[in-house]
């Protein structure tokens, strides 16, 4: 048993320390955030975890990415919009190597969205269903992308963000979206920010869904940081 705290590094630049590593290799990486008794929202929410360090982590791991990988009723439950990224954190894009724009990919089995959306007013979004949602070739303006028959299937997911040169892939749940990528073995890393309170019972877990038939474990941490009690995990699989 090692002690990793304290001692601590001050002054982290929190972009080279996710950057390290993933730049060259890319992956898919999770961002998830939850309270010390594993609650993965407060009132149906993330803002209620969110900390002035989950942030910048969810920032930093934005513009280290090449796509956001998030479920469509995660999407619209949180307000998404289209990722124009400017001024300083386009600049720390460049640094590394990425391109300007950074799209948003939905993931929706049913297809019941909302198309008056704002990410649907964006090119640039693309849209994962199955056959079975009887898609049409486009949602707005987003691509719709079909990957699977009756359900979706995480492979096929990442193989058509690869075709279109989209190899750093950032996930940004929601919990069911995460445990379907884990139990279909596409998780590379997962960050996880760790807010210091306790939920209590019944809030949302960061994974959500069917339960497994086998637990999934073998996860290292390579990382941890921490600003104002919160703990900034980062483990690889």
């Amino acid at each position: 048993m090692r002690a990793l705290l304290p001692s601590p590094l001050a002054d982290v630049d929190v972009h080279e320390h996710y950057a390290a590593g993933w730049i060259d290799r890319g992956g898919l990486r999770v961002n998830m955030v939850s309270s010390l008794d594993g609650a993965g929202t407060v009132d149906g929410l993330s803002a209620g975890l969110q900390t002035r360090g989950d942030n910048a982590v969810f920032a930093a791991l934005r513009d280290l990415a090449d796509v956001v990988l998030v479920g469509a009723r995660t999407a619209e439950g949180e307000s998404y919009k289209p990722a124009r990224p400017s001024g300083e954190r386009l600049a720390a894009r460049r640094r590394h190597g990425l391109g300007d724009a950074l799209p948003v990919a939905l993931v929706s089995r049913s297809l019941r969205v909302d198309p008056s959306g704002p990410l649907f007013g964006d090119a640039s979004t693309l849209l994962f269903t199955c056959a079975a949602a009887s898609p049409p070739s486009r949602l707005g303006q987003a691509e719709v992308v079909v990957c699977g028959d009756d359900d979706l299937d995480p492979a096929l997911m990442r193989e058509a963000l690869r075709e279109r040169g989209l190899t750093r892939v950032l996930c940004e749940g929601g919990p069911s979206l995460f445990a379907s990528l884990t139990a279909a073995g596409q998780v590379d890393e997962l960050c996880l920010s760790l807010t210091p309170i306790l939920a209590g019972p019944g809030a949302t877990r960061i994974v959500g869904g069917a339960p497994w038939q086998v637990a999934r474990g073998g996860l290292q941490l390579t990382g941890l940081l921490e600003e104002e009690d919160a703990l900034f995990l980062r483990l690889t699989a």
